[in-house]
């Protein structure tokens, strides 16, 4: 129940949020930008085609084509701009528009009524992309300046009943898309949430525990109580992979999760963290309190699984704020260094943090030490790639399907599975080097200048700088090397033929596709169709022609896998 509540908290605070104004360059602020220009050009498309037909005598010619020079201009000037508008010019950008529609009506010398309907596109554009106060400051502009038309005007029926009607139509109008998006928003919330949930057992993954960490970690600072994580890690629990199956591993893990949430209280979270890796977050507990739940679950779990074949037990370490650890990292660091303990001394126990348990991590052996250090180091690139492409495209979309593309054609290929790991793993971090690419360049909407270019090729070479590590060198010249051609014209090196590594060439093709099927800021996706045809096109050139074969093998069967599942969901 805790955690539903933190996830409604986080869905209830997220849609106000999502109705105000996105980050400036971001693809949502694109967009809104892109559909205004998109409303001006439309209408002033429409005006030129009333002076081309038949229009009314007292119409002004030159009145409207002045307004329709005027929607072109902004309406192009609203497409350059669309990365880089600030966010405070375009509910003036949509008042203007209001202002040009009414002109329209007025140079036209026309019954008033065509207008309501290009007052309420603007509008239900308001009512979408706006705050509320925003689309109710564009309502009482609307109904000023329609107001004083119709004054103007005198339409049969009588004013009053024209504005009336006009303004509740777009008043219902913009309350219904409104409702909508607010629907919409919510499956988006709740989508995001099945992000940081663990499918199998429904408890929070690796994501939602941090996330879930930070929060009760700052309460625990500001109202100055202490609070544990529990590590917890199943005892031999491979030989149950291994001697019944995984089916029967995933119904352990199931029950693991159930007994988990059964021995806490509401207020305590526990989360799947791993394969076989658990952790509770108990706000308001210090060691020893924590100890004892520890203790309690450790045994639950113990006598649960004492009749199976094969019998599990779990190992905890505990870890407490302020005592052990200050931040979240270091808060589970530590109570991994106490479960280290846990599984040194025997394993079926629970240790609390201490100082000789640092003492024992820093005895283990180099081999394991390096290990150590290479997997956080490699947690803290993989963070740091993420957060690029966060920046870039505002979502970590682009570098996961990239690994995911590379390691279909790797497998295609032939490669060993620790090979294809590897692959996929260059594939995550390929673009790591554009965190030293300043967002105007990164950002920018149009061609680049020689200079920003100059810029922009040196990211293969930031992304190697900053992957070195020697557990990291393969995938360091994979990642500097991504970005050469067969044919000796690519860059950093200018590689030729057999100098580029097969394994650069498979992320080359990956990075290559996804980009062309996604939208970026200087252009849009042109689409899977064309975006194979482009590598078809280059293969032998910019692309390795047998990689590009074993991609596309890959796409036709993916695609016949998916026409296939849809035709067994059909009625």
């Amino acid at each position: 129940m805790y955690q539903a509540a933190h996830a409604d908290n986080r869905r209830m605070s997220a849609i106000p949020g999502m109705l105000e104004a996105p980050k400036r360059g971001s693809f949502e602020a694109r967009m809104r930008v892109r559909v205004l220009a998109s409303l001006y050009v439309a209408g002033a498309t429409l005006v030129l085609v009333t002076l081309a037909l038949p229009h009314a005598a007292g119409a002004s010619e030159v009145g409207l084509l002045a307004i329709a020079i005027d929607a072109y201009a902004v309406g192009g000037a609203l497409l350059r701009q669309a990365g880089r508008l600030p966010g405070w010019m375009l509910p003036l950008a949509l008042a203007w528009g209001s202002l040009l529609v009414t002109g329209v009506a007025w140079f036209s010398a026309q019954s008033p009524s065509p207008l309501v309907f290009f007052y309420l596109w603007v509008f239900l554009y308001s009512a979408y992309f706006f705050p509320l106060r925003t689309a109710i400051a564009e309502l009482a502009l609307v109904a000023l300046l329609y107001g004083a038309l119709l004054a103007g005007r005198s339409p049969h029926g009588g004013a009053v009943a024209w504005w009336v009607v006009g303004l509740a139509t777009m008043a219902i109008a913009a309350a219904v898309i409104r409702v909508m998006r607010r629907h919409v928003e919510h499956l988006i919330s709740q989508l995001s949430d099945a992000a940081r949930s663990d499918p199998l057992t429904g408890l929070p993954n690796r994501r939602g525990f941090r996330e879930l960490l930070d929060l009760e970690l700052e309460r625990a600072r500001r109202g100055r109580t202490p609070m544990s994580v529990l590590a917890g890690d199943l005892d031999h629990f491979k030989e149950v992979n291994d001697r019944a199956g995984h089916h029967v591993g995933d119904a352990v893990l199931q029950q693991v999760a159930a007994l988990l949430r059964e021995g806490v209280r509401q207020i305590d979270l526990p989360a799947r963290i791993g394969g076989e890796e658990f952790a509770v977050i108990l706000p308001g507990s210090d060691a020893q309190a924590a100890f004892a739940v520890a203790e309690r679950l450790r045994c639950r779990l113990r006598d649960a699984f004492a009749g199976a074949s094969v019998p599990i037990t779990i190992s905890f370490g505990i870890a407490t704020h302020p005592a052990h650890a200050e931040t979240a990292a270091s808060l589970v660091r530590a109570a991994d260094e106490a479960l280290y303990g846990a599984k040194e001394s025997g394993r079926n126990r629970t240790v609390i943090h201490s100082a000789a348990l640092r003492e024992l991590a820093g005895a283990r052996d180099a081999r394991e030490q390096r290990d150590i250090e290479a997997e956080r180091y490699l947690s803290v690139v993989l963070d740091l790639a993420e957060a690029v492409d966060v920046r870039f495209s505002g979502s970590a979309r682009h570098s996961e399907t990239v690994g995911r593309y590379a390691e279909l054609m790797a497998r295609e290929l032939g490669l060993s599975e620790p090979r294809v790991g590897r692959v996929r793993l260059a594939g995550l971090l390929h673009d790591v080097g554009k965190v030293g690419v300043p967002d105007a360049i990164l950002l920018k909407p149009g061609k680049l200048t020689d200079e920003e270019r100059k810029v922009i090729i040196r990211h293969p070479e930031l992304g190697a700088q900053i992957l070195e590590h020697p557990s990291l060198a393969d995938v360091k010249a994979w990642v500097l090397a991504h970005h050469e051609r067969p044919d000796g014209s690519g860059y950093p090196r200018g590689l030729f033929g057999p100098e580029l590594p097969l394994e650069a060439r498979i992320v080359a093709v990956a990075d290559a596709y996804e980009a062309m099927t996604s939208d970026r800021s200087y252009r849009d996706a042109i689409g899977h169709a064309a975006a194979r045809a482009e590598l078809e096109r280059c293969a032998g050139t910019q692309f390795d022609s047998g990689v590009v074969r074993a991609f596309l093998a890959v796409l036709d069967r993916e695609a016949a896998r998916a026409d296939e599942l849809l035709g067994a969901q059909a009625p």
